[in-house]
């Protein structure tokens, strides 16, 4: 099994750099970034970010890496108020650490409220593989780093509730 904390540490690097510029060159080699959750733009659609739900009212960034392709990757999620997340899983495990807003999180094959954890910003929680959960945003916008090892992906437990964009 392969050490999840290099990726930890990864993350919170990012995280803790200042202004923000374009992460990635197209070559691949690391971009500096140095941005607070205040200065971080992550407005494009996450409709074609491999690895998020996908539900509307959802905006993505891929910060390092690609989530489609072997290796590391760190993806900033959006999320507006009042989003619910039905039960789902990624064929990787995964790190993530609430930036901004309150996430509500729990774990199981079935939505269930009583199971929701509250995470406010600085919170973490894992997402092992193929680990089904769950979440829901209230009366804020919620921002998100998501750090794995690709190849990422989305199955939800019942199918019925992906969304029809969701690429698996």
């Amino acid at each position: 099994m392969k050490s999840i904390f290099p990726c930890l540490v990864f993350a919170m690097t990012l995280m803790t750099q200042g202004h923000m510029a374009e992460a990635q060159d197209a070559d691949g080699s690391m971009q500096i970034i140095v941005a607070s959750p205040q200065q971080l733009s992550v407005t494009q659609s996450a409709s074609k970010t491999a690895g998020v739900s996908q539900v509307s009212g959802q905006s993505a960034k891929t910060l390092y890496g690609d989530p489609t392709k072997p290796g590391l990757y760190t993806v900033l999620l959006r999320l507006e108020p009042h989003k619910r997340i039905m039960p789902l899983s990624h064929p990787d495990s995964r790190f993530v650490t609430i930036l901004s807003g309150t996430f509500y999180v729990g774990f199981g094959n079935a939505y269930d409220e009583t199971k929701l954890n509250a995470l406010p910003a600085g919170g973490i929680y894992t997402e092992p593989a193929n680990a089904n959960h769950f979440g829901e945003t209230r009366d804020e916008p919620t921002l998100v780093a998501i750090t794995g090892y690709g190849p990422s992906g989305t199955t939800y437990a019942n199918p019925a509730d992906a969304p029809s964009t969701v690429k698996k």
